[in-house]
């Protein structure tokens, strides 16, 4: 008869903060002793455990999100940073074992988004983003942008550039450029201007747009290279560029919370402020 495989979890913390670093030694005792197999670096391959336990704020996930690929593997995020608008509440540790261990947790699934961008020299280059991206000017001048969705030419844009969100990070830059906060249960993208010119020769767009994940974009810069672009993936500059295409990738993040802490519950607590 084969012995019955026990549940990995792998727990990394962000062990420049001193809570976070003391959590995991705790949490480690905790879910060994709750039968767990208990890792404290899953190495390359996240794939390697049945769920990963980050301790740490958005930044840190994020920054995990990255390291492994954007990987499918579930994640229990808990608090020790500023906001931590996706991390768990830091009291959720207590009872974490036996979250795990019974499902009591809920589960939200994002998409990912992905570019392709055609860079100065002719090369390419593609990027996977959880948050979002960002096209923005790298010049004192204003970008020159035509943009299309769905093959079908929108606007011809003048201003800073564009963030492009997902439901994730609709919480993030979009909204601190004025767009929209987007239900994680609604799959969808959204594109949201940043500074347009409103002298009316440009006709920029004023406006976000809120699209089926199922949407293609395509942006192309004008006036190059005088009025450089730059495209940021999740932080990471991909520049010069002249084009890019931004589309679903197909990818998922699964993200666990404990059931009282549901999307309204934490955007008043997190952005609207109780």
């Amino acid at each position: 008869m084969t012995a019955r495989r026990r549940r990995r979890v792998a727990i990394i913390a962000n062990r420049a903060v001193e809570a976070g670093a003391s959590a995991q030694d705790a949490l480690r005792e905790r879910l060994d002793t709750a039968d767990w197999e208990v890792l404290d670096d899953p190495g390359a391959d996240a794939s390697a455990v049945d769920v990963l336990v980050l301790l740490g704020g958005d930044g840190f996930l994020l920054e995990t999100l990255v390291r492994f690929g954007y990987p499918s593997v579930p994640i229990f995020g808990v608090n020790f940073g500023t906001v931590g608008f996706h991390m768990n509440p830091q009291a959720s540790l207590d009872t974490l074992a036996a979250t795990l261990l019974e499902g009591t947790h809920a589960e939200d699934t994002y998409a990912v988004l992905a570019v392709r961008a055609t860079l100065e020299d002719g090369g390419e280059v593609e990027a996977l983003a959880f948050n979002d991206m960002l096209l923005e000017r790298r010049t004192r001048q204003s970008v020159r942008l035509r943009v299309w969705v769905d093959d079908v030419l929108l606007n011809r844009f003048a201003g800073d550039g564009f963030v492009v969100a997902t439901s994730a990070g609709s919480t993030a830059y979009n909204l601190a450029a004025g767009g929209p906060v987007v239900h994680p249960d609604l799959q969808a993208m959204v594109l949201t201007p940043l500074y347009p010119h409103q002298a009316a020769p440009f006709h920029s767009v004023q406006f976000s747009l809120a699209l089926p994940l199922a949407s293609r974009l395509r942006f192309h810069a004008d006036d190059l290279p005088k009025r450089g672009l730059r495209l940021v993936a999740d932080g990471r500059p991909i520049e010069p560029v002249t084009a890019a295409e931004i589309f679903d990738s197909g990818r998922r993040v699964r993200l666990l919370r404990v059931p009282t802490r549901g999307f309204p519950q934490t955007l008043s607590k997190k952005i609207i402020g109780e």
